[in-house]
């Protein structure tokens, strides 16, 4: 097969194959997964039911960003805000498997 054919072909699957991961990934849906998504003011609500220190917030809770933690000039976690009015410091992981940005 000539080389132009199969390079046409490579990127007509590459396109065709591009929607298909997006929807299979999640990277349309509202995830706190992205640094520059985070910035203070931020809304986030719980998507599971998961413990933050001592305080135990619910699924569907919501919570206000106050604070972003950075580490050696990288996002590391956030300071949020509960509802009682406690602060308390979240890791970027927990923000990202736990809570979603609210709509």
């Amino acid at each position: 097969m000539p080389k132009l054919p199969r390079v046409l072909l490579a990127v007509l699957l590459a396109a065709m194959a591009t929607p298909v991961l997006d929807a299979t990934l999640g990277s349309n849906s509202a995830l706190a997964a992205e640094e520059n998504d985070l910035v203070v003011g931020t809304e986030l609500v719980a998507t599971a039911d998961v413990a933050l220190h001592k305080a135990d917030i619910a699924k569907g809770s919501r919570v206000s960003v106050t604070k972003l933690l950075l580490s050696r000039g990288r996002l590391d976690g956030v300071d949020v805000a509960l509802a009682d009015g406690h602060v308390v410091k979240v890791t970027l992981g927990t923000v990202r498997s736990y809570f979603q940005i609210a709509q």
